[in-house]
């Protein structure tokens, strides 16, 4: 019996690996005019707003209640707003990746922070969903906190990168985001 379990567990484990290495390597076959049409495909998101409520999460003041849960919502832009986070993120991975090509190692590293920011994004989405169909309403707020927090840190992350490895393409990049 644990030996199936360990089989499974062991399986699952490579599949994951390979799935995430043909990814990474998926993502880092970019030229600039597919770059382009990345950038083309970010969608918009409040950035002001999602600012506000990812710094209220991150840099915890004396008083943390500031934000009411609708305030939340409106500011990261409600089922909208979350969804172009969520598209966006796997955009931002690609992006990351693209800077490979003249900075391997930080490249190499941001796109994986970033990846691991998107997952917390996505599982943070999925239970903004769950808990807003359900009667658990009151969670609901520390998830969109969640999900706002990653994504910012994904934006910063990403143009940081550019900033110091990519500066032509910086200004683009960050108009789009």
């Amino acid at each position: 019996m644990w030996i199936l379990l360990f089989a499974a567990f062991s399986l699952t484990l490579v599949i994951a690996g390979c799935y995430a290495h043909r990814s990474a390597r998926r993502f880092s076959v970019v030229d600039l005019a597919h770059w382009q049409t990345i950038v083309a495909r970010l969608q918009p998101v409040p950035f002001e707003g999602l600012e506000r409520v990812a710094l209220d999460h991150l840099q915890p003041r004396g008083c943390q209640l500031q934000l009411e849960t609708d305030e939340i919502w409106e500011l990261v832009g409600g089922w909208e707003g979350l969804h172009h986070m969520r598209r966006n993120a796997n955009l931002m991975i690609q992006l990351a990746a693209f800077v490979r090509q003249w900075n391997h190692n930080e490249a190499t590293v941001v796109a994986e922070r970033i990846r691991q920011d998107s997952l917390l994004l996505k599982r943070a989405i999925l239970r903004v969903g769950l808990h807003r169909i359900w009667v658990y309403r009151l969670r609901t707020p520390f998830y969109v906190h969640q999900a706002a927090s990653s994504y910012y840190l994904m934006t910063r992350r990403l143009l940081a990168l550019y900033e110091t490895n990519q500066y032509l393409l910086y200004p683009h990049l960050a108009a789009a985001l």
